[in-house]
């Protein structure tokens, strides 16, 4: 969460931005789903003896599903941070999502600096602009792109790819380019129900943002953010939106009541 905590020195230090109990975690967005987590989940010919939770580490099989979606959405930030491409996400929709680097906005920038935040870039690379990735809704959407928050492996890679090239590609790069990192990490189960499964859990990640919610997602590796850029007033749109969201869980739970 936001907050003050009290320095050494006696001074207070802001500790975060924006308050992060308000945002969605992956269990929210991926929730529990014993059955269709069953019928995913199928074995190659190959795979050991023994239940694939199990094989793979995690405490159910929807737990699964879950840990598969993120070694997904690592892959695709580590492409997008090294500046190797963008990525346009499977959508029903005529104009799908993507996921690229763009830049912060100069008063951002401007702000940060002051408070020495953004050291590790060499700004002379890239006319004094701060690179970010972004998560856009499509092209001409009215709606302000997500900006996405990545962990400390991946900020690397952001930094290094500033410093030394300077820009990032917008190479389109679609869901079939980055499967292949599932399909090694997750060899013990079929192809083609992977592929499923990471479909399936991009439409549960569109579909809250399109909400407007916010999502984090943490592992071993640290946390990534999908969160609106939203400035002072970050706290109090999200709440809101909070506040939609339980009322809409309790109808879907309970009905209208007239």
């Amino acid at each position: 969460m936001s907050g003050i905590i009290a320095r050494k020195d006696g001074k207070r230090q802001k500790v975060a931005f924006y308050d992060t109990s308000l945002m969605l975690t992956l269990k929210d967005v991926i929730k529990d789903n014993p059955s269709f987590a069953k019928a995913m989940l199928t074995k190659t010919k190959t795979a050991p003896k023994g239940k694939l939770r199990d094989i793979y580490g995690t405490k159910d099989n929807s737990s699964l599903i879950r840990k598969i979606f993120v070694v997904f959405i690592k892959a695709v930030l580590y492409e997008v941070a090294m500046g190797q491409g963008q990525f346009i996400l499977p959508s029903n929709y005529k104009l799908n999502p993507f996921i690229k680097a763009g830049w912060l906005d100069d008063r951002v920038v401007r702000y940060r600096r002051r408070q020495n935040t953004f050291n590790d870039f060499n700004l002379l690379m890239t006319d004094y602009k701060i690179p970010y990735i972004h998560f856009y809704f499509h092209a001409n959407s009215k709606k302000t792109p997500y900006l996405i928050y990545v962990n400390k492996h991946i900020y690397n890679e952001l930094v290094e790819r500033s410093n030394t090239e300077g820009r990032f590609s917008n190479y389109p790069r679609e869901i079939d380019y980055f499967l292949p990192c599932v399909y090694e990490e997750f060899s013990y189960i079929q192809e083609r129900q992977l592929e499923r499964i990471v479909r399936h859990c991009l439409r549960k990640l569109i579909k809250v943002m399109q909400q407007g919610e916010e999502v984090r997602i943490i592992d071993k590796d640290g946390e990534i953010r999908f969160f609106r850029p939203l400035g002072v007033y970050h706290d109090q749109v999200m709440r809101r939106v909070v506040k939609k969201r339980i009322n809409r869980e309790r109808k879907e739970k309970y009905g209208t009541i007239y």
